[in-house]
């Protein structure tokens, strides 16, 4: 008897639970917009928009045949809420200077040691001189902003301070004036051919006259200078600055050049020409040629 008790209530136990599921199921069928109710989708923040808008978008910088990309992560992780902008998103600047200084410090030539084969054979490193790349790091943050405030991706070049004539370690390229002081002599290559060999006459060294060694390019050329200086006014008819006030022009004032004469009367820094080769040398160069002096 006892056992049949317990059968029935077992039996009863479980047909209640039963009902008890379909209840829930039926009820969960039938209305599905108060179990919705209590789980409203919470919209994303301009910032996580930002950062989806973002993921995905590259700028690419192209150095000659080299290039560097600016990938979406590094962008995102640029990103900062500001209450203070229109998109309630803002950049932290001094992240995008950091990467701006990355390209500067791995592209730039100016200022850097180059190594430079003379026309007689002999490798050297030229350590002074500001000739070269060089990325107006300023200029290329607020280039760079305006690129990311557009929220695309984008291919191009840093706005540079000052250019070369090639990307490569011989940024000077195939058309540039070698100058030797010791041997007192330069020589003139326009796209890779010598055209022009010269001996001239260099500035004084004993009376703190030295022409500058380095590599420089050329600030200008111009027709019927005056150079004056303490003691001097000379008219020249070539005048080719490299160097605040060194640069080359011709000398009619002298009848020889090259040899040791710079040592006992030596310019006051510039390069002193026969008036032929000054003309020549004019003729065939241009604002920012490069001057490499050794």
């Amino acid at each position: 008897m006892e056992r049949k008790k317990l059968l029935l209530f077992s039996s009863a136990a479980g047909f209640l639970m039963a009902c008890f599921i379909v209840v829930i199921v039926l009820l969960s069928g039938r209305q599905p917009g108060n179990l919705l109710a209590s789980h409203k989708l919470t919209p994303p923040t301009p910032l996580e928009i930002a950062q989806q808008d973002y993921a995905d978008i590259t700028i690419t910088y192209h150095f000659g045949d080299q290039s560097e990309t600016l990938t979406g992560d590094r962008i995102v992780s640029w990103l900062r809420e500001d209450d203070g902008s229109d998109s309630g998103v803002a950049f932290d600047k001094k992240q995008v200077q950091a990467f701006v200084k990355e390209l500067a410090d791995k592209y730039d030539t100016a200022y850097t040691v180059r190594k430079f084969h003379t026309s007689t054979g002999k490798d050297i490193e030229i350590s002074q001189g500001d000739y070269g790349w060089r990325i107006d790091q300023e200029q290329e943050t607020k280039h760079l902003l305006e690129l990311l405030a557009a929220r695309q991706s984008a291919d191009c070049e840093p706005v540079y301070a000052q250019t070369a004539a090639r990307h490569a370690k011989a940024d000077w390229g195939d058309t540039y004036i070698e100058v030797s002081l010791s041997a007192q002599q330069l020589w003139l290559y326009k796209d890779g051919q010598c055209i022009l060999e010269s001996y001239f006459v260099s500035g004084n060294p004993t009376r703190g006259h030295a022409t500058p060694k380095g590599i420089y390019g050329l600030t200008y050329k111009t027709r019927d200078a005056v150079l004056s200086g303490e003691g001097y006014d000379s008219k020249v008819k070539y005048w080719m600055p490299f160097n605040r006030n060194v640069g080359l022009h011709d000398a009619p004032w002298r009848k020889t050049f090259g040899g040791q004469i710079y040592k006992q009367s030596g310019s006051h820094g510039c390069l002193n020409l026969p008036p032929a080769n000054a003309a020549a040398i004019y003729r065939n160069v241009d604002k920012n040629t490069p001057v490499i002096v050794y």
